[in-house]
């Protein structure tokens, strides 16, 4: 889905996927030719919940900064040339359908700032749902463990809240190369009692295959988590974070700056876990956004393929032509 708004200006052309669909602009936008204006273009798969939007600016040369807000959300934006500026802004997957303000500020050398803003219309998402009959156990943690969830939730939600500026998110692979095993956005419904969705995906990995980090970030976490048990979080920058959960073993520590495809840890069933399997699930500024979107959005590009080589000669072929051109009748 894109939602372009062109100001005086095309909005900065940049290589998306081509499978982004367009949406037309919002009726009355202006259209008028002056150096002092911004181009805003928003790329993203949909615009509905669960889902990242990507955010490019173009704007005047003598601008010192730039800023947005979705709704009353700040959005971090940084610099990829001159005039052009990026954000990614996530669509949380409980996110309300209906208009939704995105609001760009400029501020020029000289003068006073320069703001545009585009309305958008987030759709109604449909996810899935099942109904499951299990022993109470596996519907409401014990009451002793309690304070243990509400610490560890907290924990996670100051790290989300954090926004790191050492280098852009991206771009994003598979953790692992298995078959997605649950959809984003499911919920199930045990014992007639709902509860929260999915906010992640899961992949069917054998136990003790090798999890690897997705994008380029530093390890902003690394413990046995209630619900995720031993659990790897990464900082990507400006307010994306992936996790990984479940492992059986971690192979990272706090602070370490990891490359993507780097060994984060090994697949196991650790935590709130029935098996062996990855769950991976990404904040972006606190949003809870489909994965899958980042691999869409911002994809690593596909590994070369391996030069191809010419077949081996037959054993005594080159003892047999050797001989051809040193028999008689070959020399003439």
């Amino acid at each position: 889905m894109r939602v372009a708004v062109l100001v005086a200006l095309a909005a900065l052309p940049i290589a998306w996927p081509s499978s982004m669909a367009t949406q037309s602009p919002p009726s009355g936008a202006p259209a008028t030719s002056t150096a002092n204006a911004l181009g805003i273009d928003v790329r993203s798969r949909a615009v509905r919940p669960g889902e990242v939007l990507a955010i490019d600016v173009q704007a005047p040369d003598a601008v010192t900064g730039v800023s947005a807000t979705l709704g009353d959300r700040t959005i971090p934006v940084w610099r990829v040339s001159p005039r052009a500026w990026r954000g990614l802004a996530g669509l949380d997957v409980e996110q309300v359908p209906g208009p939704l303000p995105l609001t760009v500020t400029a501020t020029p050398t000289h003068g006073q700032p320069l703001s545009r803003t585009v309305t958008l219309d987030v759709q109604p998402a449909s996810f899935a749902e099942r109904h499951l009959s299990v022993a109470p156990r596996f519907v409401e943690p014990p009451a002793s463990e309690r304070p243990r969830i509400e610490r560890e939730a907290e924990q996670l939600h100051a790290i989300y809240d954090t926004v790191s500026t050492a280098h852009p998110p991206g771009p994003f692979a598979p953790p692992v190369p298995h078959r997605r095993s649950s959809p984003f956005g499911s919920r199930s419904v045990f014992n007639g009692q709902a509860r929260e969705r999915h906010a992640g995906l899961d992949f069917a990995s054998p136990a003790g295959a090798i999890i690897r980090a997705p994008a380029a970030g530093r390890v902003v976490l690394v413990a046995p988590l209630y619900f995720t048990g031993n659990t790897v979080v990464l900082d990507h920058g400006y307010g994306v974070h992936s996790i990984l959960a479940h492992m059986q073993r971690t192979l990272v520590r706090e602070g370490q700056v990891v490359e993507r495809g780097a060994r984060l840890g090994t697949v196991g069933a650790t935590g709130r876990a029935s098996g062996p399997h990855l769950h991976w699930s990404v904040r972006v500024e606190s949003t809870r956004v489909d994965p899958a979107a980042l691999l869409d959005l911002l994809a690593a590009p596909a590994p070369p393929a391996p030069p191809s080589r010419a077949a081996a000669p037959r054993p005594g072929a080159i003892l047999a032509g050797w001989r051809r051109r040193r028999s008689p009748d070959a020399q003439g």
